[in-house]
């Protein structure tokens, strides 16, 4: 597993197409920093777009950027395009290949075309691993591999057809003793030390109605699937049926009311000689009301969450509000938002390997459900200034059966005879958390060529009976400066912060009847990269990037130090 590394030079191929989280070192999924969306409210319905996407072209090899996830999001663009964006504009072929100094290839494909005038394609390929052993983590090397297609259609009358099927393939080296004191030969290797692999496949289809009248019925489901190899099946059925109507008011402003619907089916088998058996049934409703005029908008709604999951745990009905508005002044531009929420969420083991890929396989599978009792957010978003964007919010989380990540705690023929564990795989602890989140994030485009990001948050999370919520930042920030210098050469800098993490620690002391442990504040994060992109022509940009230049080793996770400074070089190509 010992591959944060693999992590970073994962991240170089960061792509919203593979938003599903690429294999274990998940650099799309739970480390990409997510999007805390007060839904523009769409009264009407909307033409569905294809949702392939092509990939970003920015090159952010960074393990620790996933981790930034400060949840934030900006009231709208600020109206420009820096050369840099030019970039990425979509075409039919996108590729972008490089290699790093520790000798690990990166390839990623992405192709989008109309095969008819109803029917888009898209197809993506993407590989990443290492050639050499990775020392901070053991002698360990990982390999990602990822294919999926997609097809668009709308042919059929008032309905858009999307769907699509995908394959992931990661592998790590998972390790639990201290190789340095005790040497093990390869066949000991492949016992106590091995080779983590973790096979999934999946599909998508999706049906969305393409009206956009009023005072006709809208319809909007999709059926999704996915199978961990050995571990996990899982299956999402959802369902939205809206009707926008001039109920009173002005005609081009008509109220909408509908009800999101959903059943997910859960399938967990666990590790250790499939002794864990998980079986486990949601169902979900969402009616809601939502209305609209120049200078407001409001959604007025319930969540209802039903379930059953396993035979030792009981089945529970809630209900959880979901209310949102805002407030509109100057001209729209700025806006006063607020919202009440809540709700379940299902923990899938996939998800959690995702998120950490130090896991232990042995992982019982038998995961809690998450359930926020109570959230709040407000703030205000504005554009005043041409040249600015800026928003300003706080968040409120009432939150039982939080995950937090703790280490597993080996049984005695999981080490060999005389040997020390290092207990650097993780489990999970569930605590009732209550969390307060103040964050600001701006953008700002200077004449001189200059775009400058900046996002900052900080966190107060409580547990009920855990010392400390482990591993989450009080205080996180990141810093992005870009510079066209002119339109063949862009450099980019950024900065990333973390502090106020703490680690659930074991004392050292090999008791296989009782483990102690003790809170250990980790080492603040500062990570500085530089970059910088020369487009040869409209089709060809070379890239080049050192990471971690003050060659900081931080632990995102106890006994997982990063690398140092790293280097990367290679192409993106557009054609």
């Amino acid at each position: 597993m010992k591959r944060h590394i693999l992590i970073a030079a994962l991240a170089l191929l960061s792509m919203q197409a593979f938003a599903q989280h690429d294999e274990q070192v998940t650099v799309e999924g739970k480390y990409r920093p997510k999007v805390n969306k007060v839904s523009k409210l769409q009264l009407q319905p909307q033409v569905p777009q294809p949702s392939y996407e092509f990939p970003s072209s920015e090159v952010t090899p960074k393990e620790t950027s996933q981790k930034f996830a400060l949840d934030l999001e900006k009231i709208a663009p600020t109206g420009y395009s820096s050369k840099n964006d030019k970039l990425v504009t979509p075409t039919q072929n996108f590729i972008m290949a490089g290699i790093g100094t520790r000798l690990s290839p990166l390839f990623l494909y992405k192709h989008n075309s109309m095969l008819t005038k109803t029917l888009g394609l898209g197809v993506g390929i993407k590989h990443n691993s290492s050639w050499l052993d990775i020392k901070d983590y053991a002698p360990s090397s990982y390999m990602n591999n990822a294919f999926d297609i997609n097809l668009t259609t709308s042919k059929f009358d008032g309905f858009q057809v999307d769907g699509g099927v995908y394959y992931k393939n990661d592998m790590y080296h998972f390790y639990g003793i201290n190789l340095a004191e005790n040497p093990l030969t390869d066949e000991q290797l492949a016992v106590y030390d091995p080779r983590i692999t973790y096979n999934k496949v999946g599909g998508h289809v999706g049906l969305a109605s393409t009206t956009t009248r009023v005072g006709e019925l809208s319809h909007d489901a999709h059926v999704d699937y996915f199978y961990l190899f050995d571990r996990e099946h899982s299956i999402d059925v959802g369902y939205t049926l809206s009707y926008a109507d001039n109920f009173w008011g002005d005609k081009s402003h008509p109220q909408k009311i509908g009800a999101d619907l959903s059943f997910q089916y859960d399938y967990c088998i666990g590790q250790v000689n499939n002794l864990f058996v998980v079986d486990r049934i949601w169902f979900k409703a969402n009616p809601f009301f939502e209305m609209s005029d120049e200078f407001y908008r409001l959604r007025l709604g319930v969540r209802l969450d039903g379930a059953t999951k396993g035979s030792d745990d009981d089945k529970f009905l809630s209900v959880r509000p979901d209310l949102s508005g805002s407030l509109f002044v100057l001209d729209k531009k700025l806006e006063f938002y607020a919202g009440l929420n809540g709700g379940r969420k299902m923990l899938r083991f996939s998800d959690v390997v995702e998120d950490n890929p130090f896991m232990s396989p042995d992982l019982n599978p038998s995961l809690c459900v998450e359930n926020v009792k109570l959230g709040f957010e407000g703030g205000i978003r504005t554009n005043i200034a041409e040249i600015v964007d800026l928003h300003m919010g706080v968040r409120y989380r009432h939150t039982d059966n939080d995950p937090l990540y703790v280490y597993h705690i080996p049984s005695s023929n999981e080490v060999p005879q005389g040997y020390a564990p290092l207990l650097n795989a993780f489990d999970l602890v569930y605590d009732e958390t209550q969390t307060v989140t103040v964050r600001a994030d701006m953008r700002m485009k200077l004449r001189s060529g200059i775009t400058s990001d900046l996002g900052f948050a900080y966190n107060n999370c409580k547990p009920t009976v855990e010392e400390y919520a482990w591993y989450r930042p009080t205080m996180e920030g990141k810093l992005k400066l870009t510079y066209d210098l002119n339109d063949k050469l862009a450099f980019n800098t950024t900065f990333l912060y973390q502090g106020g993490r703490y680690a659930k620690v074991w004392d050292g002391v090999v008791d296989w009847q009782n483990f102690n442990f003790k809170a250990e504040k980790l080492k603040d994060v500062f990570d500085l990269s530089l970059g910088a992109d020369y487009r040869v022509n409209d089709q060809i940009t070379a890239f080049a990037l050192l990471d971690n230049v003050a060659c900081q080793k931080y632990q995102l996770y106890y006994n997982y130090p990063v690398t140092g400074i790293q280097f990367f070089a290679g192409v993106k190509l557009r054609f």
